[in-house]
């Protein structure tokens, strides 16, 4: 099992070469960061993870020197060289660069640099395969100290040794022995034990309130009896009431006490045990009824947008497939999905749908082009479900009655992913469609998402760049679209 520290040391003292204890940041009044704290070991690689808004890029500019923190300590010899690696953006000077080009241009930065630790964020942006390939080799075999914040998952699979994770809730630091998929088995399994202490702590107060209240009851129903002796023995009509009483009520009352006693103590260690904050993983579970063997068939199919081409393109889809759609940037993969979908024609050729294929779409100018509609409004437009069935199927995914009356752009990207995720379930769609998920969709929800598709009997038609989504997934195809 990994080990999780909360704001931990590791390494040892004589191969550290930097640490940091107990960082915090505001900004105004809003605060970024409160407890974080980690060591970096010589040749130690190091991914940097947590939430989107939860001070990743704010901590990596107050290691790098960039930025003032409000608290806290860090040790670093002035012997040890630092140097930072923002992110590569395609402006201007890089906008005519390919991915492997970008590529060359980072571990250009890295193979002339006499730094002992670098911080690399997001370095796997706009590179393509060969690209990815070339950064992972030079991370792995250099001597070197490596704080790698990234939202290639694969790429941290492939590279770090040790997890740091910022939490967006405490805003501190846990950190987690192993690579990212052990990290998010580790912090999968973390969760679901607070909850389960959790539960069986309150489990425990109800069977107690549940015998106080039983034990009350019995006083109050002698209490009722105080005066009615005519079914009593002889021997104890011959006592006083008060007596009597005393005896019944006694035996009652210190067994109520006692119960009383015990359930305030558990009470007590209850509330000093809050309700974890992470919710439960959901369980995202997709049911279908199959259609024909056909899906699609495309025959010779080209589409020509001004004075580009795209095709032709010869595809038969059946029942069950997993196709992966690859190929660079602009080779037409979204536009390919917009034709099997019915959205436009084709210039040329034909796309055949076979029959009782039910379509579960996701696009990405949804989270771009969001409506002003209210969220149950869309949710039944799309799902065309009963509205209390559609209400259920939105509690399941933690959306609220009072979010269900929220308009679509007023949510954050975590709700809004699960509604999304949550109109495919209630599609129970028999093909799915996905264009670049991990774009977009909260990385909760994201590697919920992944786990239903890894079970489900559907046919699967995806495009992506995210390795580890496409391996998670197990797509059995692939098809190469170029133009």
């Amino acid at each position: 099992m990994n080990k999780i520290k909360k704001s931990g040391i590791s390494g040892t003292a004589k191969n550290t070469i930097f640490s940091c204890s107990h960082i915090s940041k505001k900004f105004d009044q809003t605060e970024v960061l409160r407890d974080v704290s980690f060591t970096v070991a010589k040749n130690e690689k190091i991914g940097l993870v947590g939430a989107n808004g939860s001070g990743k890029s704010t901590l990596l500019k107050i290691i790098a020197g960039l930025l003032e923190k409000d608290g806290g300590v860090i040790n670093c010899s002035k012997k040890i060289k630092i140097e930072y690696l923002p992110q590569i953006h395609l402006g201007t000077e890089n906008e005519n660069l390919s991915g492997g080009e970008i590529a060359k241009k980072i571990l250009q930065n890295i193979m002339v640099s006499t730094a002992d630790l670098f911080i690399l964020d997001e370095p796997t942006n706009n590179l393509d395969e060969d690209g990815l390939r070339m950064v992972e080799n030079l991370v792995l075999k250099s001597s070197k100290a490596f704080l790698i914040v990234s939202h290639d998952r694969m790429f941290l699979d492939n590279t770090v040794t040790k997890i740091v994770e910022i939490d967006h809730k405490t805003k501190s630091s846990y950190i987690y022995d192993g690579n990212y998929s052990e990290y998010a088995k580790e912090r999968k399994a973390k969760i679901e034990r607070l909850w389960k202490e959790y539960s069986e702590k309150v489990e425990k107060v109800e069977r107690l309130h549940s015998s106080l209240v039983e034990r009350v009851n019995w006083v109050r129903e002698i209490e009722n009896k105080r005066f009615d002796n005519k079914n009593l023995p002889m021997h104890e009509k011959e006592k006083p009431q008060a007596a009597y009483l005393r005896d019944k009520e006694g035996r009652a009352g210190r067994r109520a006490k006692v119960m009383k006693d015990r359930l305030e103590k558990y009470q007590e260690e209850t509330e000093e045990i809050k309700k974890p904050y992470d919710g439960l993983p959901l369980k995202v579970v997709f049911e279908n009824e199959r259609g024909g063997v056909k899906v699609f068939e495309i025959k010779d199919v080209v589409k020509e947008i001004g004075d580009k081409k795209i095709g032709p393109v010869n595809l038969r889809i059946t029942y069950g497939d997993r196709l992966h759609i690859v190929g660079k940037n602009g080779a037409g993969k979204t536009t390919l999905l917009k034709m099997l979908l019915g959205e436009i024609l084709p210039t040329k050729g034909v796309i055949e749908r076979g029959e009782n294929v039910k379509i579960g779409y996701i696009s990405q100018e949804r989270w771009f082009n969001r409506t002003d509609k209210r969220v149950i409004r869309e949710f039944l437009d799309i799902t065309e479900i009963p509205e209390p069935d559609a209400r259920q199927i939105l509690n399941r995914f933690k959306i609220t009655e009072d979010d269900v009356k929220k308009h679509i752009s007023e949510l954050s990207p975590g709700e809004y992913s699960r509604v999304l995720i949550a109109e495919l379930v209630a599609m129970k769609p028999n093909c799915i469609i996905l264009d670049e998920p991990s774009n977009h969709l909260d990385l909760e929800v994201l590697e919920e998402l992944e786990s239903g598709l890894e079970k489900y009997e559907g046919t699967l038609i995806v495009v992506s760049h995210d390795r580890y989504f496409v391996q998670k997934i197990r797509t059995n195809r692939d098809y190469l679209l170029y133009n």
